[in-house]
């Protein structure tokens, strides 16, 4: 079996440049992946950018049905409003399952414009608690700690034949609410992690207590040692990181910690 990561979006959610702010060296849209194997096609949040997104997909032919299913590691603004493109007024999709914890799909089956896909059956809700098996493919939904104004977050773990292969992970809080971290993450061969930002003065005259996310630095401190088994790629990127500047400090320094810097487009293969 041939299985893919694309790596659809590499930003937070706003996406690089954000509306009003100057243009950085690197352009990126919202955090999203694809995972593709021989007999699934997966989509992993469905940003506001997905319109573009998809034309980093290899054609299927196919026209009826985009991804076999969708999940959703949390509600908010660039991880799931790119719903609204499986709906009657663009692709007009049927029937496509999608996953996400028990409370990301109360909000979307009982919040509009969300809940009318769910009527006109564009889209399947399936509440997730554990795994959920796709031929050879599984994806386990992991609980993380991460700011709940509207639904809790999950990571999801891709496995082949039960072994887990890639994690993706594009918001949490902080290491330290997460106990488990480290034994998580060395499980996997691929780990797509938070690295929002990368220091406390990124935003002046925004509280960052608000909306945490750890520093880029202490997330290469912390897991730096794992790079040489586990390939770690840094995504989730905001306008305002170092990590958008190849020639910058940070970047050169995840670098040569064994970190990779994703970017939209970034495509990674292997046989299972």
């Amino acid at each position: 079996m041939q299985l893919q990561l694309v790596v659809l979006g590499s930003g937070q959610d706003g996406g690089t440049p954000q509306v009003g702010s100057a243009a950085p060296t690197t352009s990126r849209t919202a955090s999203s992946i694809a995972v593709l194997a021989d007999d699934v096609r997966l989509l992993f949040d469905a940003s506001p950018d997905l319109r573009i997104q998809f034309q980093l997909l290899p054609t299927v032919d196919r026209s009826e049905l985009l991804v076999d299913a969708v999940f959703i590691t949390h509600c908010h603004m660039g991880h799931y409003t790119g719903l609204a493109h499986f709906g009657r007024e663009a692709a007009n999709t049927n029937q496509i399952p999608l996953y996400g914890s028990p409370s990301v799909v109360e909000v979307l089956e009982t919040n509009e414009p969300w809940a009318s896909l769910f009527r006109r059956g564009n889209l399947r809700a399936h509440p997730m608690d554990d795994v959920v098996h796709l031929g050879r493919l599984s994806v386990r939904r992991i609980p993380v700690p991460h700011r709940a104004e509207l639904s809790d977050a999950s990571a999801f773990s891709i496995a082949v034949d039960e072994r887990p292969w890639l994690l993706y992970l594009p918001d949490i809080d902080a290491w330290d609410e997460w106990p488990q971290a480290e034994r998580v993450l060395s499980s996997h061969e691929l780990c797509l992690l938070d690295a929002t930002f990368g220091s406390p003065d990124e935003l002046p005259g925004r509280d960052m207590s608000s909306i945490p996310h750890p520093f880029v630095e202490e997330t290469i401190a912390r897991f730096g040692h794992l790079s040489a088994r586990t390939m770690m790629l840094l995504g989730h990127i905001n306008h305002s990181n170092p990590l958008n500047d190849r020639s910058s400090r940070l970047f050169r320094r995840a670098v040569a910690a064994g970190f990779v810097v994703a970017e939209d487009g970034m495509t990674i293969s292997r046989q299972a």
